[in-house]
């Protein structure tokens, strides 16, 4: 099982080195994090970290059902201050054959109610018995301004300087990409989301998520992404200060991926 998992990861290299644990909540509603503020989204747009009013902190656990072994791990938190936030981000994904890890520090600052713009440090490692390992760093950026109370536009950009990792026995690529995106609140229950997304060498993704909050305790969500083409779905439970999000994506290639989140606002 091992080597078919080991195998399977090297076919599939560039998608998987291409995507972000967005948490629950993003990941249901299409991986839309453009434009959304979260604290997750410290691993989209980490301007949107700006709509966090308290200190804020979530585990995430993402089975991948296409092998028992594997799975991804992550941890985000939010320090905001006036109008400065500090996030912290930390992803594992792999399993004992193959490892990757990365670790941000992020700043993002509200200049006023309208816009807020984001810097991202990240540090990355990949661990491969028998072949070595490799370290590498980049540099996000991100965006968000609100044009009103119902809708807000966001940019993010990661790794732009095309950054790699150190080692030349593991070639392996720090994704770049592209990223803009729309939110709309249509109404005080119901959010929609839409993203384009370019990651170098890859096709252009369209992105178009929901989140339908039917009481103040649930939300449910649902999302689509073109290339490749996936379907998502979840829902969100915040009662007082505790959340606990759930969500899934299918994948034709891959099958289905849950995940859990648990967070605490202080």
């Amino acid at each position: 099982m091992k080597i078919f998992s080991f195998l399977l990861i090297f076919v599939s290299t560039s998608t998987l080195f291409a995507q972000n644990n967005l948490g629950p909540r993003l990941t249901a509603m299409g991986n839309n994090g453009a434009s959304t503020a979260d604290i997750w989204s410290l691993q989209a747009n980490p301007a949107g970290i700006t709509g966090i009013t308290s200190p804020s902190i979530s585990l995430n656990y993402v089975k991948h059902l296409f092998s028992n072994e594997i799975s991804t791990q992550g941890l985000v938190g939010v320090i905001p201050f006036g109008n400065n936030y500090t996030g912290i981000s930390f992803q594992r994904y792999g399993f004992s054959a193959y490892n990757e890890m990365k670790i941000g520090f992020a700043y993002a600052k509200k200049f006023d109610k309208k816009l807020a713009i984001a810097l991202d440090v990240n540090y990355f490692q990949l661990k491969i018995p028998n072949y070595g390992s490799s370290t590498g760093f980049s540099v996000d950026i991100g965006l968000l301004y609100h044009f009103s109370e119902q809708l807000s536009f966001g940019a993010f950009t990661a790794n732009p300087s095309r950054q790699k990792y150190s080692a030349q026995e593991i070639e392996a690529q720090i994704p770049s990409s592209f990223n803009i995106g729309a939110n709309y609140k249509a109404s005080d229950k119901v959010l929609i989301a839409t993203t384009i997304s370019k990651v170098l060498n890859q096709s252009v993704d369209v992105k178009l998520g929901i989140d339908y909050k039917i009481l103040d305790l649930l939300s449910l969500r649902a999302g689509l992404s073109a290339k490749p083409f996936k379907q998502y779905a979840g829902f969100g439970l915040n009662y007082k200060k505790f959340l606990l999000d759930m969500a899934t994506a299918y994948d034709p290639n891959l099958g289905y991926a849950p995940q859990i989140a648990i967070g605490y606002a202080f």
